[in-house]
């Protein structure tokens, strides 16, 4: 995995998150931890639309659900950020769960997201559901999926 500098508003709020490694053994709480640093990680990735780290931490296999439906594979989610079809201006998670199944890290939670798509600025708040998979010690995205919060 590449090593990317995770802006400090992104490691401030990794630190001060709660995280639930529900029925959580000692390497499962280890696990929960490395696999939201690389949710982290992806995240920065995002921001910084920086294809070569985020080619690293996606499966080739990826599905990627948006808020409206639209799925993404792995080539076309990477084109999307590089094209700035979708750009990521900040991403802050909040309310982070962690299962561990095997080699399978279940991660929901809510994030709020700061985008421009296709040019128009866009503020959201979404709860999703991730599959991160761990092989070669290192934590890779198989699955996204995410629905938008009401407006408060």
């Amino acid at each position: 995995m590449c090593n990317s500098r995770l802006p400090q508003f992104m490691l401030i709020a990794f630190t001060m998150l709660s995280v639930t490694a529900i029925g959580a053994e000692p390497d499962e709480e280890q696990f929960c931890k490395s696999a939201l640093e690389a949710q982290a990680a992806r995240f920065s990735g995002m921001i910084a639309k920086d294809i070569v780290t985020l080619d690293e931490l996606l499966l080739d296999e990826l599905s990627y659900g948006h808020t409206s439906g639209w799925t993404e594979s792995k080539t076309s989610f990477l084109s999307t950020i590089e094209s700035k079809v979708i750009e990521y201006i900040d991403i802050t998670p909040g309310d982070l769960k962690c299962q561990i199944y095997g080699e399978a890290a279940i991660l929901t939670g809510q994030s709020a997201m700061n985008l421009m798509v296709r040019g128009q600025p866009l503020e959201i708040n979404i709860r999703f559901l991730e599959v991160a998979y761990r092989e070669d010690a290192r934590w890779r995205l198989l699955a996204w999926q995410s629905v938008r919060l009401p407006d408060d």
